[in-house]
């Protein structure tokens, strides 16, 4: 699962790799910035210094879990699958 990264004035990155990102916090190039979903903030990096490359977010909403990916023009960067939190109710208060 990729690991979202922001610059130290808090803009958004290219996402990075879990070990990556447990690299750039063991060396303190970087802070927690969240915890759900985890981001990182580097303290060193800006995004005029950084090369960034387009990203789609693509949802699959299925009945019971519903997919999230990052994808770039010709690969798939990160794939995230979620159990629907529906608990059985129905939108609509006349269905059964």
């Amino acid at each position: 699962m990729p690991v979202f990264v922001l610059d130290r004035h808090k803009k958004t990155l290219m996402p990075c790799s879990e070990k990556r990102a447990r690299k750039l916090l063991a060396r303190g190039r970087a802070r927690v910035h969240r915890r759900m979903p985890f981001a990182i903030r580097l303290v060193d990096r800006e995004v005029c210094d950084s090369v960034l490359q387009p990203l789609k977010i693509k949802l699959d909403p299925g009945s019971q879990m519903t997919g999230i990916a990052l994808a770039r023009e010709t690969e798939t960067v990160g794939v995230s699958r979620g159990k629907s939190d529906d608990n059985g109710y129905s939108s609509n208060p006349y269905r059964g």
